[in-house]
């Protein structure tokens, strides 16, 4: 009688278990095709292997410096090798990665790893990443350690930055506009961090949010604005003009220079003609901002 007794509440734990589980939230060793597809294509739309990649035999294996106004960081290593990778982690620390910019030991990310974007996406989408580079070669690579002015050096700085300019959460739908434009903003501001090099930032690092898409400079190359200014904005553009360009790169008001041009070879030419689509409605109707 205890033998079926607790077959039974066994049973009963595990349909549980399964009628709570989300589509797309499984562990790295559950993938399936559509939660693989699903994760290579955000993977894509956030360019993640222009960032972690050094040599093109070892795709998002790390170790690329990305310099800032207060150093250099070394791009971390995205393979699932259980050393020095992702191989180690379990869904909810990548989770925590991503959405709060906590490492596994609990100290904080630097923002140059884009976590104030990514805290935009939802639990699904999150883990859907996951695995998808689950999926890839693991590779052994041990980035070197930042390389930051005093006091930027401590991570403990990262809980004052937070506190004043990191606003975790998901990014909740408008439902006053249609569900291109909310699937546009979306990977606009998540996954796709337009604003990351296309918002004017301050003395820390943060993004200027008053004066979101106005232009901002990195690498010494000034990013053009992508609000609906009409000199320098794109108040001339149409939604046919700003897709095309983000799937080739130019467009017959303009062409891309290098930054941009990385930009297009590894994330929007990627990308669906539904979600570039989306992207250029939603940048589209962005109004004009301070000059």
């Amino acid at each position: 009688m205890r033998t079926v007794l607790a077959s039974l509440l066994l049973c009963a734990a595990l349909a549980a278990s399964e009628s709570h589980a989300q589509p797309g939230a499984t562990s790295a060793g559950e993938t399936s095709a559509e939660d693989v597809a699903r994760g290579k294509s955000l993977t894509e739309a956030g360019g993640c292997a222009g960032c972690h990649t050094v040599d093109a035999a070892k795709p998002f294996a790390g170790g690329k410096r990305i310099d800032t106004r207060f150093g250099g960081i070394y791009s971390a290593n995205l393979t699932p090798d259980r050393d020095t990778g992702l191989g180690g982690w379990s869904d909810d620390e990548f989770y925590r990665a991503l959405r709060f910019g906590v490492a596994r030991d609990g100290s904080r990310y630097y923002p140059a790893f884009p976590y104030p974007n990514f805290t935009k996406l939802t639990r699904q989408d999150i883990l859907a990443i996951r695995v998808y580079l689950a999926t890839l070669t693991p590779v052994r690579n041990q980035p070197r350690p930042p390389e930051l002015s005093w006091p930027l050096n401590y991570r403990v700085v990262m809980r004052g930055w937070n506190w004043w300019f990191f606003k975790p959460g998901i990014l909740m739908p408008d439902q006053h506009k249609s569900a291109e434009w909310n699937r546009g903003r979306y990977l606009a501001e998540g996954v796709g961090r337009c604003g990351a090099c296309h918002t004017p930032k301050n003395m820390f690092g943060a993004e200027k949010r008053d004066q979101a898409y106005g232009g901002g400079r990195i690498a010494g190359v000034f990013a053009p604005r992508l609000d609906g200014a009409e000199n320098g904005g794109l108040k001339s553009w149409s939604v046919e003009d700003i897709a095309e360009y983000l799937q080739s790169g130019r467009n017959g008001r303009s062409h891309a220079g290098q930054l941009v041009s990385e930009v297009v070879v590894n994330s929007t030419s990627k990308m669906s003609e539904a979600d570039i689509r989306a992207i250029a409605v939603y940048l589209k109707d962005l109004p004009a901002g301070a000059p």
